[in-house]
């Protein structure tokens, strides 16, 4: 039975229905038993198929008792969560009042009153959830042509019945939807996505913690993303995670099964993996095991759940008896990281290699280091910059705005034609003076100047011809120069910026951080000059 429907109509109307249809397939059975030339004990499909039928019926029965008490439950929610809450929110004030007391009758320091760990969401957005919850499991989540009726008016049979008239007895237990100055009834509230920008039933929209707005699409992609790639990992939306119990309802099953185990992966530290390479699974923390038969190895071993290899946790290698044995394909890797000046992460061990920026580093496990030296971020001395890399960056940007310069010259419309105005004849006839052209400037070139006789005097005009060439460039290159000095002070000045302004560019533009290429705009921090996507200021940075 369609939701929409069923919420439309009274229990006894729907029970009254079941029931009538309960007693006309048991009639009918009761009518084709004994007919039929099938042997004695066998059923005729038409017999199987009044009793599917009947089956059928007894679980929209119990359908319909489970939605009448989910409905009576939420009701209750509705009509006294306003006094839980006040009579929880009394229960601490009295409770922080008595801890206070005795801090005071003991003599102590009475602490800051600090929020509580478990603080419930305000009212406007349990309410929004619930209305959530109301609409996917109680009433349903109408269709557009439910909210939004056609310009001719016609009606069809099909279609009539969700013109009638909600029950009274529903319709009077419900709590008034709050005023909203004229707009739509709340079941029918559409609203943007912020990712694909659908209008979406507000039903069938998840919130983030910084009240953007994702469709059940585009959230599960978010989360798919973050599975495969981990610097998208905790799913997050304006530098906030994502919490994954509270989007439960609008992911599957199985994202939410797979994710909880990359969860478990990605905040283990010194990972380890399967040896094998035909498996390379993830070892979780708990299936690592000492075994006696190792024989007093050091480090653990690993036992791979999927196809049941021992890994060293030290080496990454095959479990084996005591010291790890020399991998001379790792030393290979680290002597070239050594050559290229890369540096290796303390927590998860990979290599990170920097292009730009300050000497402070975010792994993609999310650990903060220092790339000169490999500490942890600000308990070294070293230096915050290198020169040649800042000087790198800052000749990238000036290049890079220069060259966005050129194309909005090009891009900027060419000078209007001359239009072609039509006079009356005795305008036309009249005398006018005409428009004394601009002089042009004298362009003086070297090979046109006959130097003279006197090499003393040849040899001075041929400098003062060369500085006169050179004036110019010399011009540009101290512009230059001293916009490419103002964006070093400003990249030193935000070299830990937190990208909370942005503007936007015309393409084509590369983003920075995943390199993929925007054909239509892309956007540019406005502290540090980084250009991002649209996923990756989101969803990365």
């Amino acid at each position: 039975m369609d939701v929409v429907m069923a919420s439309r109509m009274d229990d006894e109307d729907i029970d009254l229905i079941i029931q009538l249809l309960q007693e006309d397939c048991q009639v009918a059975m009761d009518a084709a038993q004994g007919k039929g030339k099938q042997p004695e004990g066998t059923e005729t499909d038409q017999q199987l198929a009044f009793q599917l039928l009947l089956e059928e019926l007894q679980n929209a029965e119990t359908v319909a008792m489970d939605r009448r008490m989910t409905r009576s439950i939420q009701q209750a929610i509705q009509a006294d969560s306003d006094a839980l809450a006040r009579l929880r929110n009394d229960e601490r004030q009295a409770q922080s009042d008595r801890d206070i007391s005795i801090a005071l009758s003991n003599g102590q320091v009475v602490p800051a009153a600090a929020p509580p760990q478990d603080a419930p969401q305000t009212s406007g957005e349990e309410d929004d959830f619930l209305d959530k919850l109301s609409c996917i499991y109680v009433t349903g989540i109408e269709d557009e042509a439910d909210t939004d009726s056609g310009d001719d008016g016609e009606e069809t049979a099909a279609t009539s019945w969700k013109r009638r008239p909600e029950s009274s007895a529903w319709a009077a237990s419900r709590r008034p939807p709050p005023p909203r100055g004229g707009s739509r009834p709340r079941q029918q509230q559409k609203r943007n996505c912020e990712a694909c920008g659908d209008r979406k039933h507000f039903a069938e929209l998840a919130r983030a913690p910084c009240r953007h707005e994702y469709c059940r699409g585009c959230l599960g992609r978010l989360f798919e993303n973050a599975m495969v790639d981990e610097t998208l990992f905790p799913p997050r939306c304006c530098k906030q995670p994502i919490p994954l119990h509270q989007n439960l309802v609008f992911l599957d099953a199985d994202v939410a099964r797979r994710f909880r185990g990359k969860a478990v992966e990605f905040s283990t530290p010194n990972r380890t993996y399967c040896h094998d390479g035909r498996c390379r699974a993830f070892v979780p923390p708990s299936r690592y095991v000492h075994d006696a038969e190792d024989g007093g190895s050091v480090a653990a071993t690993a036992r791979c759940g999927e196809c049941g290899a021992r890994t060293c946790t030290a080496c990454k290698g095959a479990a084996h008896r005591g010291d790890c044995p020399h991998d001379v394909q790792l030393q290979q890797v680290i002597r070239l990281a050594r050559e290229q000046g890369w540096q290796r992460c303390r927590n998860c061990w990979g290599m990170v290699e920097l292009n730009m920026g300050c000497n402070h580093m975010t792994c993609r496990c999310g650990f903060q280091f220092c790339y000169v030296c490999g500490s942890r971020w600000k308990t070294c001395q070293c230096e915050q910059w290198d020169e040649r890399r800042l000087l790198e960056r800052a000749e990238q940007i000036d290049a890079r705005d220069r060259d966005r310069d050129r194309d909005d010259r090009d891009a900027a419309p060419a000078a209007a034609a001359p239009m072609e105005v039509v006079v009356p004849a005795e305008a036309a006839v009249a005398p006018r003076e005409e428009a004394v052209p601009p002089a042009e400037p004298t362009v003086v070139r070297r090979e046109d100047v006959v130097l003279p006789a006197d090499a003393a005097l040849a040899a001075r005009v041929e400098e003062a011809l060369l500085q006169a060439e050179a004036a110019p460039r010399r011009q540009l290159e101290g512009a230059r120069g001293a916009r490419i000095e103002m964006l070093m002070r400003d990249l030193v000045a935000n070299h830990e910026c937190e990208h909370e302004l942005w503007r936007g560019r015309r393409g084509p533009r590369a983003c920075e951080e995943c390199g993929d290429e925007m054909p239509l705009f892309i956007y540019e921090c406005r502290q540090c000059h980084i250009m991002a996507c649209r996923r990756c200021r989101y969803h990365r940075l």
